[in-house]
């Protein structure tokens, strides 16, 4: 895993919060058939993919938050992915109520392109799925 694919995951997230969700922008770091696994999954029975599946994503997020903004405390290679132990702050559009989910853990192709991505509820489950304990 290399330096690289850390910095990909970092400038994806500065993108997300600089209101930047063009995925044609954003094709040279996000493979075309990209799999994204979040709590919203649930709601679908199954991951989003490719790109019709991140803009769905997107919509799902839009429709009841009405912020989302991501607070990275820590980026870093694991094995063969990244973990980005973060605090997503978003708030419910109807209730206003807060929402926070901890980390996602990122795997890549080899043309560090983001293949996969899965966004966990607290920094614990996402380092077990990774074969790591805190």
């Amino acid at each position: 895993m290399s330096q690289e694919n850390v910095e990909v995951v970092r400038t994806l997230i500065e993108q997300w919060n600089a209101g930047d969700r063009d995925l044609e922008r954003s094709a040279e770091y996000v493979d075309p058939e990209i799999e994204l696994e979040s709590p919203l999954s649930s709601l679908a029975g199954e991951p989003y993919r490719g790109y019709a599946g991140i803009e769905r994503w997107m919509r799902d997020l839009d429709e009841p938050f009405v912020e989302w903004a991501i607070n990275v405390d820590e980026v870093r290679h694991v094995r063969e992915t990244v973990v980005a132990t973060v605090t997503i702050n978003a708030r419910g559009r109807a209730s206003g109520a807060p929402l926070e989910f901890a980390a996602s853990v990122f795997d890549f192709g080899s043309d560090h392109r983001l293949i996969r991505a899965h966004i966990y509820p607290d920094v614990e489950e996402a380092l077990k799925a990774v074969g790591l304990e805190e």
